[in-house]
């Protein structure tokens, strides 16, 4: 099996199993999808993405990707984005508990989340310079800033989880990766489900618009959400001094 899939209570959990090294393939990217589906469909309020072995996921097989005829290559490319994707794009939170290597696609498997936490083993490299390819341009600068990522990218080096944090990569470091990520996802799913995809969709949104259209464009957000039964549910539930029942209307 490639892909390990359980949930609990409104956490699903998806745990990549392809020794050694959880390399991206053909149904490992299905097992994703499907199991992302699954959980949109469940309305599951977040996902941690996790790995078993040395490896978070070191990137895609070079044997397979040395083997495309150049007519392949899109479709290729097109599988490696329809993953990321259906991660970024997740209605609940994403969150990326990296014990290990995330290596190349493993890397940008990790930024397709939206939180990443790493285990004190956590390495991280966008690896394509050292193969004569590129990986994780459009990602990594949004997340880390050009800076930072010209560093990463073009040197191909690998950071460890210490210096993940201070560049920004990831909000914490943990001797309980696992943990720390359910500790996480816990958190979100807590909160009001409408609210969390709105922050999602709204900060990738506005980070695209001018400043005066992006507040437009918040403005309008909050007066929606502000008509929602959740949203009079956390008002009765802060004068009532007790947690609110979020159910995502």
């Amino acid at each position: 099996m490639s892909v390990h899939v359980s949930a609990d209570g409104a956490v699903g959990t998806l745990t990549l199993d392809a020794p050694p090294l959880n390399l991206l393939s053909d149904a490992l990217r299905a097992a994703l999808l499907d199991a992302l589906a699954d959980f949109r469909a469940r309305r599951l309020r977040a996902v941690i993405l996790t790995g078993r072995g040395r490896a978070f996921c070191a990137g895609a097989d070079l044997r397979d990707e040395a083997k495309l005829t150049a007519e392949q290559v899109q479709a290729f490319l097109d599988a490696d984005e329809a993953v990321f994707g259906a991660l970024a794009e997740f209605p609940g939170a994403t969150i990326a508990a990296v014990h290990g290597y995330a290596y190349g696609g493993g890397f940008e498997l990790a930024l397709a989340c939206d939180i990443r936490v790493a285990g004190r083993a956590a390495r991280f490299a966008g690896v394509g310079v050292k193969l004569g390819l590129t990986v994780s341009t459009a990602r990594l600068a949004r997340l880390a800033g050009e800076g930072v990522a010209l560093d990463l990218l073009l040197t191909g080096r690998a950071v460890d989880a210490d210096e993940a944090l201070a560049l920004g990569l990831v909000s914490a470091v943990a001797d309980d990766v696992q943990a720390e990520a359910r500790r996480v996802a816990d958190v979100v799913a807590s909160r009001a489900p409408l609210s969390v995809q709105a922050n999602k969709v709204g900060l990738r949104h506005c980070a695209r618009l001018p400043l005066a259209e992006a507040v437009t464009y918040e403005r309008g957000e909050w007066a929606r959400l502000q008509r929602t039964r959740d949203h009079r549910e956390a008002v009765k539930a802060f004068f009532a001094k007790r947690a609110p029942e979020f159910t995502g209307e």
